[in-house]
């Protein structure tokens, strides 16, 4: 068997078993480019298949900027030579349901990678773009042990497979600030909690604006 290039490679382990193996900072060619979004399609079909209600069409091109910004921040974190700060390329705008689920395919990861971030320094630059990385797409960052709040609304355009799946990872982490303020997505909490047993959090109270 022709063994895969290191990018492709370090995306099979990954989506295979959720293990980062990295050598090298990561860098994908042009020609494995076809390869590797090949790979996540396949990955995306399989990951979709949890996910109740409309089909959701792949985006190419969330689901590969996830798959860098993964490996960038598993970088970051073990290379041999660490970086402060979490470099990124561009990220696509969060706003249909396809984006979210197609950059959840890897994005779901980033959580432990932000648990071992915090492990190694609770206040460095790179646990502070973690969790604002995380934030941003809640779908994903739901699963992460983060205060506060997200700060995109996790209404995935309206979709209820993935408002719902997003209630079912909230139950796990039962982070107050996460709950939906109204809407769909938060009757799909509201259902799903109750359906778990299990008591919705209080919303966290809020600031009183300064004078």
């Amino acid at each position: 068997m022709t063994p895969l290039p290191p990018f492709r490679d370090w995306l099979v382990r990954i989506l295979a078993r959720g293990e980062s193996v990295q050598a090298a900072p990561p860098v994908l060619p042009p020609g494995e480019r076809a390869d590797v979004l090949a790979d996540l399609h396949v990955a995306y079909d399989r990951h979709s298949l949890d996910v109740a209600g409309p089909t959701v069409a792949f985006d190419p091109e969330a689901a590969l900027w996830a798959a860098l910004t993964l490996a960038n921040a598993c970088w970051a974190l073990v290379g041999s030579d660490r970086m402060e700060r979490l470099e990124v390329p561009v990220s696509p705008a969060a706003k249909t349901a396809a984006t979210h689920l197609s950059a959840d395919v890897v994005l779901r990861f980033l959580p432990a990678v932000y648990r071992r971030a915090i492990a190694r320094g609770p206040e460095s630059g790179l646990t502070t773009d973690l969790a604002r990385l995380l934030r941003a797409w809640p779908l994903s960052g739901v699963l992460a042990d983060l205060d506060g709040e997200p700060s995109a609304t996790p209404e995935f355009g309206g979709h209820p497979g993935l408002q719902m799946l997003y209630a079912e990872r909230l139950v796990v982490t039962g982070r107050a600030g996460w709950l939906p303020v109204n809407g769909t997505a938060r009757e799909w909490v509201d259902r799903v909690f109750e359906e778990r047993g299990r008591p919705v959090p209080a919303p966290l109270p809020k600031e009183e604006p300064r004078a």
